[in-house]
């Protein structure tokens, strides 16, 4: 995915959810009508990500948004179509991860990622951005492309684990056999079945059991 910073300074990207799930509201257009009958000049979020992954364009990154009051200098908004947590898609999950792999890689993973609900009293966005994106507390990504991600301080996993550890195995799990595993940090059977299935192409242990040894074949370059 292409991605170009811009002028402006930016030190942080937030994530938000629409607050529906009307599909006639699935559309980067519909909330630059509603931004504007509020009386804006344009859509207040950079990026619109649809249902199906589709990522729409909003105001031009050359701006500052109009997403998380009195937090928007230095920053990227981002806001996915959705309102309840369980209509979120893979789809949309996988373009936000992409979109944000590739925005911190433009500015040499010095970014940090946090939720509207950080600086606002709002649930939003609703689902858990943490484990989707793979973020520390502080907000930093620590995704399998990152080179500081070392074997040695990954934690076993195995079936029913969860967390951004968890999140961080199925992006290697769908980057090393080309799958489309959920990213949502729960070690269920898809991705024990995944697990199973790389490390029998690695010549490993098949035990579905996520050690040293299948961590160093996952982040081997």
């Amino acid at each position: 995915m292409n991605f170009s910073r811009p002028t402006r300074p930016v030190d942080r990207v937030f994530l938000h959810c629409s607050a529906s799930d009307l599909p006639e509201h699935d559309s980067v257009e519909i909330m630059r009508q509603w931004h504007k009958e509020r009386g804006w000049r344009d859509v207040g979020y950079h990026y619109f990500i649809r249902k199906d992954g589709v990522i729409e364009d909003g105001r031009s990154l050359e701006e500052t948004p109009a997403a998380q009051q009195g937090h928007n200098t230095g920053t990227i908004a981002i806001c996915l179509h959705g309102l309840k947590r369980e209509n979120f898609t893979k789809a949309q999950f996988e373009s936000v991860i992409a979109l944000c792999q590739a925005i911190d890689r433009a500015y040499d993973n010095q970014l940090t990622f946090h939720g509207h609900c950080e600086v606002s009293t709002k649930t939003c966005p609703v689902f858990d951005y943490k484990t989707v994106l793979g973020l520390t507390d502080a907000g930093e990504r620590k995704n399998a492309t990152d080179s500081s991600v070392q074997a040695e301080d990954q934690p076993m996993l195995e079936l029913t684990a969860s967390g951004a550890a968890v999140a961080r195995l199925q992006t290697l799990l769908n980057e090393k056999l080309n799958l489309k595993l959920m990213i949502d940090g729960r070690f269920g059977q898809a991705t024990l079945r995944a697990v199973l299935q790389f490390q029998r192409k690695e010549g490993l242990m098949d035990d579905g059991i996520v050690g040293k040894n299948t961590w160093k074949a996952l982040l081997k370059g």
